[in-house]
């Protein structure tokens, strides 16, 4: 077994090195430390909670679009999902009642209450 003797100046592999190693900075250059940039505030948003259309209005304007889509033999039914509470809005056939598309969807209601009862599960009044 031969043990060699190691000089100052070797070279290493550069895969070899540890890069986690930090150097040592003179005294001067360990002094100055780099300040984080404030965060700036966030904007105020003016929200305006009034409604942007009269019920009045609201109303008009359904018996206007009802009245295009007689001429097409289809009507627009507003409705609010008794599960969800939220506003439905069905497009139906006149003659034979057929639904022609509703929106939000059946699907879309169904997940909507579903998430609403996993809430009821995860979140409860302890947490």
């Amino acid at each position: 077994m031969a043990i060699e003797a190691v000089a100052d100046n070797v070279s290493v592999a550069p895969n070899m090195v540890d890069k986690r190693v930090v150097k040592q900075q003179p005294a001067a250059q360990a002094e100055t430390v780099v300040k984080p940039k404030p965060v700036p505030s966030a904007p105020k948003i003016q929200i305006n909670r009034e409604p942007v259309i009269s019920s009045n209005e609201l109303e008009a304007k359904i018996a206007e679009l009802n009245e295009a889509m007689v001429s097409r033999n289809q009507a627009i039914v507003f409705s609010k999902d008794a599960a969800t509470g939220k506003d439905v809005v069905r497009v139906t056939n006149k003659s034979t009642g057929e639904l022609i598309r509703q929106m939000p969807s059946v699907e879309a209601l169904k997940a909507m209450q579903n998430i609403d009862q996993m809430m009821g599960l995860i979140f409860n009044q302890r947490t």
